[in-house]
């Protein structure tokens, strides 16, 4: 039973692009609720479609790196 390497990049690079988006969400969700007061949604919208986004990327390389170390080709 070994590792499927190419499973696995795939999978850390996932993460690797899941992990800016998942900080940036939050800040950006932070600057969107300041920016209420003058009617400005954009920063808002954009701040919860980076977080929702992370975490579905960071979902996706979980799995891909869990199916590399647990799925065989035989």
């Amino acid at each position: 039973m070994s590792t499927d390497k190419i499973l696995l990049s795939k999978g850390i690079k996932y993460l690797a692009i899941a992990l800016p988006l998942i900080i940036a969400g939050p800040v950006l969700i932070t600057i969107g609720f300041k920016a209420l007061k003058a009617g400005n949604y954009s920063w808002l919208t954009i701040g919860c479609i980076c977080a929702i986004l992370g975490v579905a990327l960071g979902f996706k390389g979980i799995l891909i790196i869990v199916s590399s170390f647990f799925d065989s080709k035989e």
